[in-house]
């Protein structure tokens, strides 16, 4: 088995959060019980655990995010449904052409950033050999 990598966020509100990572960004929903979900989203795990009072409030958290890079079509095609649906960016959608980098970032209802990028050559993500 391919290791997963595994994130795990106390949210306020599990049914309003599901539903953002479901509709939003196309996850699937894993295990499911009343107090946590597992969430499938570009691969990885996302665990939202319902613990209001553990959630800490974003501006303490400006510069703390998750996200993936995505295959450029794929990028654009999230981009322009999420588009269509009035979403609210932190980052619009953007395409530095010279660094052939393209990113969004968006903010769950709990406002835990997401950055989702993309490149035009998947050789600049530049990851370790062995």
């Amino acid at each position: 088995m391919d290791p997963v990598f595994h994130l795990s966020l106390s949210v306020s509100d599990l049914t309003r959060t599901r539903r953002f990572y479901e509709s939003m960004l196309g996850a699937r929903a894993g295990r499911v019980t009343d107090q946590w979900v597992d969430l499938w989203l570009f691969g990885a795990q996302v665990t939202v655990y319902q613990r209001p009072a553990a959630v800490v409030p974003s501006p303490f958290r400006e510069a703390q995010h998750f996200g993936a890079t995505l295959d450029w079509d794929v990028w654009a095609g999230l981009v322009d449904r999420l588009v269509s649906t009035g979403c609210e960016f932190r980052l619009r959608p953007t395409v530095d052409e010279a660094k052939g980098q393209a990113k969004m970032m968006l903010a769950d209802p709990d406002g835990y950033l997401v950055e989702i990028k993309a490149y035009t050559d998947p050789s600049l993500l530049q990851r370790p050999t062995s």
